[in-house]
Parts: C-alpha cells; sequence; structure tokens
C-alpha cells in the first residue's frame, strides 16, 4: 500500500493536478498511520514556494506531509549572525517581518545582553544598536511580544544567580526600559511567558529560583504582568495560582496561549526533585472575571503523545490551531522529532523529523508564511548552533483523518 500512494503522489505531479485528489481515502489512512507511529518516508515532497527569493540549499528528509528548510544566511563572517546560539530568546515582529533576539550563551558559554535582527524577507541578520541603557546579559530569560505597545517584555534569566528583572523593548525607538524596581517580580529562570490577548497580559508559568528554597522545590507558580494601559494595575505583577489541584512543578518546559478556549497550554518540562523528564500535557483556564483565579486540567492525551522530554521549543500556529514543539532532550537523550498539538480537539500529531537534534534552540511561527522558523540550540559540540530551519507544512492535510489515527474525535 505504501508503495501505491507514493505511485499516486508521482503520477499526480506529472500531469499538475493535486495529489492529494488522486489518493483514495484509504491510502491515505494507512499514509497518517505511517507518519502518526514517526516513520518519515523517504521520498521528496511536493514543491512549496518558499516565501522569499532565497534559494532552498538544503531540505531534511521528511515525510510527505512537511518538510525542513535551511534558511541560515550565506554570509559566514561572524559578525554577521549573533554570538549567542544557546539559551536567548526571541519574539516575532509583525510590523517589521523579523525576529528580534536578546540575550544568550555564545560559543564560550558567557552570557550576552546583545540584539540582533533576523529580516525574514532577506533572511540576513543585523545587530540592532540600542540607545541608553540595557538590561544585563543573561540566559534562560523569558520574552513575548506585547502588540498593545510594540514592544518585547522581558522577565527573569540568570548570569550565575537567578533574577527578576522586568524590561520593556520599544521596538520602534530601539529604546529599553526598566520596570524591575515598582514592579515585584518573582525571581525565575527555565520558565515560560505567554501572551493571554483576552486579559492582556503577561504570564509566566514554572522555571526555578537557585537563589531561594525555590531551587530545591517545583514551582507551579503563575503570575500575570498587566499590560494594559487603562488598568489600573497597568505594568505591575499578580499572582494567579490557584491553591487546588495542580500540575507538578516544573522547568524546562514548553507553553502557548489557546484564544479561543482561553488558556495556556504546557507540556512536558523537567522534575527537579525526583530528576525525570516529564512527558504530561495540561491547561489552565482563565477565569472569566479579573479578579478570579483560574484553574488546572490534565489533557489525557490518548493513543498519540510526544516522549518525555525538557529544554524543547514551542509556538503556537494560528493557521491550523496547533501547539508545535520541536527537539529537546529525554531519556533517549538529544531529540529532533516535531509534534503537533491540534488545540481543536486536544490530541498530539506525529509531523516529522528536524534538523539536527538541539536543546535550548529558538522559535516563532511566522504568519505570513505559516510556518514555524527556527534558531540556533546547543548539543554539546565544538559550538552551539546559529542555523535557521524553516517547517513548511503541506496545505491541504487529511486533518479527520489524522486526529481519528490519534485517538480524537473530530466530528466535535
Amino acid at each position: 500500500m505504501k508503495a501505491i500512494i507514493l505511485l499516486s503522489l508521482v503520477e499526480a505531479r506529472k500531469d499538475g493536478k493535486s495529489a492529494f485528489t488522486r489518493i483514495g481515502q484509504h491510502a491515505w489512512l494507512v499514509l497518517v498511520a505511517v507518519v502518526l507511529i514517526g516513520c518519515a518516508s523517504k521520498t521528496k515532497m511536493l514543491p512549496i514556494q518558499p516565501h522569499s527569493a532565497t534559494e532552498d540549499r538544503l531540505v531534511v528528509a521528511g515525510n510527505t506531509l512537511s518538510r525542513w528548510v535551511d534558511r541560515t544566511s550565506p554570509m559566514t563572517s561572524a559578525s554577521a549572525v549573533p554570538a549567542a546560539g544557546e539559551d536567548c530568546a526571541v519574539i516575532y515582529d509583525p510590523v517589521q517581518h523579523r525576529i528580534i533576539l536578546f540575550g544568550g550563551k555564545d560559543d564560550e558559554d558567557k552570557n550576552s545582553n546583545e540584539m540582533w535582527a533576523l529580516d525574514l524577507t532577506t533572511n540576513t541578520w543585523q545587530q540592532i544598536t540600542v540607545e541608553g541603557e540595557s538590561p544585563p546579559a543573561s540566559e534562560d530569560h523569558a520574552v513575548i511580544y506585547d502588540p498593545i505597545g510594540h514592544r518585547m517584555i522581558l522577565h527573569g534569566g540568570e548570569d550565575g544567580l537567578t533574577t527578576n528583572k522586568t524590561w520593556a523593548f520599544d521596538l520602534k525607538r530601539h529604546r529599553w526600559r526598566n520596570l524591575t524596581p515598582q514592579t515585584e517580580a518573582p525571581a525565575r529562570e527555565d520558565h515560560t511567558a505567554i501572551f493571554d490577548s483576552r486579559g492582556k497580559r503577561m504570564v509566566i508559568f514554572g522555571g526555578r529560583d537557585n537563589d531561594s528554597t525555590y531551587d530545591y522545590i517545583n514551582i507551579h507558580e503563575i503570575w500575570a504582568f498587566d499590560l494594559d494601559p487603562d488598568s489600573p494595575t497597568f505594568e505591575k505583577w499578580k499572582n494567579l495560582t490557584p491553591e487546588d489541584r495542580h500540575p507538578l512543578g516544573r522547568s524546562d518546559h514548553v507553553a502557548v496561549y489557546d484564544a479561543k478556549k482561553n488558556r495556556m497550554v504546557i507540556f512536558g518540562g523537567w522534575d527537579k526533585e525526583e530528576k525525570e523528564y516529564l512527558g504530561d500535557t495540561w491547561a489552565f483556564y482563565f477565569a472569566a472575571l479579573p479578579d478570579s483565579l483560574g484553574y488546572w486540567r490534565q489533557i489525557k492525551t490518548k493513543k498519540s503523545h510526544p516522549p518525555k522530554r525538557r529544554h524543547a521549543v514551542g509556538v503556537y500556529d494560528s493557521a491550523r490551531n496547533w501547539f508545535i514543539i520541536v527537539g529537546g532532550f529525554g531519556e533517549e537523550g538529544y531529540l529532533n522529532d516535531v509534534w503537533a498539538f491540534d488545540l481543536t480537539y486536544d490530541v498530539w500529531l506525529n509531523i516529522t523529523p528536524g534538523p539536527q537534534p538541539r536543546i535550548d534552540h529558538q522559535a516563532i511561527y511566522d504568519p505570513r508564511s505559516r510556518s514555524l522558523i527556527l534558531y540556533g540550540g546547543d548539543a554539546r559540540l565544538k559550538g552551539k548552533f546559529h542555523d535557521v530551519w524553516e517547517l513548511q507544512i503541506q496545505p491541504g492535510l487529511p486533518l479527520e483523518l489524522m486526529i481519528q489515527q490519534a485517538g480524537g474525535k473530530a466530528t466535535q
């Protein structure tokens, strides 16, 4: 049956018709089953137009549902790319269609406070000249894009000791503003941050604090930083942690905000007390009223779910309503698998292997190309990764069949 599927794809390419119209439902079911158990086809993928004029230099072998394209700038000078490749933090700037990067570790494991921008049209890096003061160098900090103020909001991180620093970077004026003195923020590193568009706030979860008793326990606290200029608590922190049922505290996990269901979804991480990798999926549902607390619910992921891991990266794919995770480190070592959690049906889908296995890399979702853009990372080699990759997902997926194979109900 696999040979029949591949033959159908080849014949469809010859006459210019869509391959997906030439494959019967039964054949698609077999193909999806192959994909969902992690068996990537070695055949070439149907052409997908790149989002810029840059040529595809290297494509990782993948299945027929998606592919990875190397978007690394051809310039090889050390000054043409950020020195930091690991534990930095990035956001997507939708106004100028670029990635903004702050901090992280260079090839000598020295922390930086440099700012860089990657133009997603030309795939070229440029260092940002900052006017005035800047946050101190750090790694393991968390950032989000604030669409209300067109800013990048930075929290926490460490350069020896865990910090509670909170800074705002004006993406138009290229200026930092130190918000730490008036915020009473918790000290955190290796935590996650999302932008809650309904509540107009930055929300952080988990992490650790290596300068207090928190370093010896798993932190399960949720804190929110108000980004609404019309709010009386603008640019103030508030503890949203519920006292009842909650997931195990953790660090090095991944999280996204699901605006349709008004929840934060988390996956994986590291249990410091038991020294174990985590592979559970939880959702925190925000309260409808601003003065009320939300609640946690564990999501049972049925037949299909990613292996346990920490140090992965996760993004929200708005076109497909997916939470996509890539790579990390688990019980089998460095990982490069890619999974998508369908936020409509609450099931995990196995997508494709990625570039070279790595940890502490960064990624954003590019809404123009509807693709994930990945940068950097580490695999304990001679130096860090400084490459850029794009995950292109084939349009017209047989989504209902994929969801059914993963154990979900596509008729919700």
